[in-house]
């Protein structure tokens, strides 16, 4: 499904290559906000929101098996993990 992901120079963004063809730059943010860990999720429930700091980088990028990629971020965040389909489907959204 993924041929390279790596977070951009910058670490503002994960990108993307996919093996069907095509690129997608994820921002960091959208990431972070995105995270379907327990802990985002139970801010969202207490918060109506994810609070995101402004500038929030990519500090690593980890595979989680053959499935999908655990990324950390700069705000001590590292319990994201993003199952290959759902970085596909996150990557509609902006690559319209």
């Amino acid at each position: 499904m993924i041929d390279t992901l790596a977070p951009s120079d910058d670490a503002a963004f994960l990108n993307v290559t996919w093996q069907a063809g095509g690129h997608s730059a994820l921002p960091a943010d959208m990431l972070r906000r995105a995270a379907r860990d327990a802990w985002t999720r139970r801010e969202l429930i207490d918060h109506g929101e994810v609070r995101v700091k402004d500038g929030i980088r990519i500090t690593g990028v980890y595979p989680v098996g053959a499935f999908g990629v655990n990324v950390h971020f700069s705000d001590g965040h590292e319990k994201a993990i993003y199952p290959f389909p759902y970085l596909r489907e996150l990557s509609r959204h902006i690559d319209k």
